[in-house]
């Protein structure tokens, strides 16, 4: 009898793990792939930051748009460079509002959807009449946080970038620069 239960075991061990039910639905298209150095292709979604340089003018209507893939459960974060103290750069998290002399109000802040997400300036006053200084060369930083991100680091300061990067193990060599 019994070694009629260890045949039936070794015949259930080499069987089971060779079963496969239906295939379940395509998931959705990934992120279009950037060649990258020494053999790795592809831009990986986890721990991304990428940066960009944009103007605010009349002829982007002061916003700048961006093509980026975002999963349901994910986020973006967006980070200004504000200022540069000793070589160490500062980075403000969006919206940020700046006020001016002559109770003038500025306004950077971002919106995003699945597939799209523009940063924008507005203002209580005609944009056009603005100092440079507030409209152009502005450098911003994307950073993407998977939905999990989230859950398992609810401790973090989402308003310092080095906090959110660090915890993502993203150094300053990981930045992925737009052209």
């Amino acid at each position: 009898m019994r070694k009629i239960v260890y045949l039936f075991a070794m015949v259930a061990i080499m069987v089971l793990p060779a079963c496969e039910g239906p295939a379940g639905p395509e998931g959705p298209p990934g992120v279009a792939g950037v060649d990258g150095e020494d053999g790795e292709t592809g831009l990986s979604l986890l721990n991304l930051v990428v940066e960009a340089e944009v103007d605010f003018t009349e002829e982007n209507n002061f916003a700048a748009g961006f093509d980026f893939e975002i999963g349901d459960a994910d986020n973006l974060l967006v980070f200004m460079l504000w200022n540069v103290i000793e070589d160490k750069p500062l980075w403000r998290p969006l919206p940020n509002t700046v006020f001016l002399e002559d109770g003038i109000t500025l306004s950077y802040n971002y919106q995003y959807t699945a597939d799209f997400f523009s940063v924008f300036m507005t203002g209580n006053t005609d944009l056009t009449q603005i100092s440079e200084d507030w409209t152009l060369n502005h450098y911003l930083r994307i950073v993407y946080l998977p939905g999990d991100f989230l859950q398992s680091n609810a401790k973090i300061d989402l308003n310092d970038y080095e906090a959110v990067t660090n915890a993502l193990g993203v150094s300053e060599a990981d930045v992925l620069k737009l052209d």
